[in-house]
């Protein structure tokens, strides 16, 4: 009888997988794809995520220090360089600590922990779960980006794994069909968004080479999208180091961090974030909230 891994995977087919290291260190891959930057990514075991990057399900896993990335019954070089660049792997976390050495936040225990990465995905995927992400906790966003994932080809026998469907097919769903899926306000949103990014061709992906400030200005134009999604969508997608998103974990972390005054918005938070840290924003975003939800979890003041 095979043995079962969690979610009953059978862990029997760990066989059939190519394993290759991605060279980039040790990730906390917890919250790095599952911690609020992507929503389809799951445990398989302590070390191991499945996802879909494309139209490829992908595994990583921490190897020896190092991630390692595989697709199933592939040779070549393309889940090596798909999983770099879904990596981002021109970051260095190190250096930014080097570079910050003095902020409150970059402290020993900090730097001790195993690293972040901002992820680079696709952006409509990033783009339509952030756009779900409003008003709802991790799990309720994860039950709705699976939904929206479903109306996209299956990519293997275990259903949760799907091509993420193109703007082409969520801009033709009724919207009484996804209210009917528990999307609420949040169904004519993205069916509207669909359209847009339908009609407009290669226009989000272009807004990789944008200024941030002319992107986001774009993305703000968008129906359901205000400045938190919209910095979001910037971070995890659209090469915007400088974007600082904020929500009221990160904003009360400041707020301690750095004794702001009182009346500052989280537009002025985040304004300020950004001319500290630049290019590092966005980074420097994924250790300040992870601290303060571990400071929240454990009861610290």
């Amino acid at each position: 009888m095979s043995r079962r891994g969690k979610e009953g995977r059978t862990n029997d087919d760990a066989l059939d997988w190519n394993w290759q290291s991605l060279g980039i260190g040790s990730v906390d891959l917890a919250e790095t794809l599952d911690g609020g930057q992507a929503f389809r990514w799951h445990e398989l075991d302590a070390a191991t995520y499945e996802g879909v990057i494309g139209r490829e399900v992908v595994r990583f896993r921490n190897d020896g220090g190092d991630i390692s990335v595989a697709t199933r019954g592939l040779s070549n070089g393309a889940p090596l360089e798909a999983g770099r660049d879904y990596m981002a792997s021109g970051q260095a976390p190190a250096a930014m600590f080097d570079l910050f050495a003095g902020e409150p936040w970059a402290t020993a225990a900090a730097k001790a922990r195993t690293p972040l990465r901002v992820l680079r995905q696709d952006p409509w995927e990033c783009l339509t779960a952030f756009v779900c992400s409003q008003n709802a906790n991790m799990v309720r966003i994860k039950q709705l980006v699976a939904s929206l994932a479903k109306f996209g080809d299956s990519l293997d026998a275990h259903t949760r794994n799907h091509a993420f469907p193109n703007p082409e097919v969520i801009a033709g769903i009724e919207v009484d069909v996804l209210r009917n899926l528990r999307f609420g306000y949040r169904a004519p949103h993205l069916v509207q968004v669909a359209r847009i990014v339908a009609e407009n061709g290669p226009w989000l992906w272009s807004l990789r080479s944008a200024t941030y400030d002319d992107a986001k200005r774009e993305l703000l134009e968008l129906p359901g999208v205000g400045p938190k999604v919209a910095d979001c969508v910037l971070a995890y997608s659209l090469d915007k180091g400088e974007s600082f998103p904020i929500d009221v974990h990160v904003m009360r972390a400041m707020q301690r961090l750095y004794d702001l005054p009182d009346g500052m918005t989280l537009h002025d938070v985040a304004e300020f974030a950004r001319d500290r840290f630049g290019e590092w924003s966005a980074l420097v975003q994924l250790y300040v909230f992870r601290d303060e939800v571990n400071r929240r979890k454990h009861g610290s003041d």
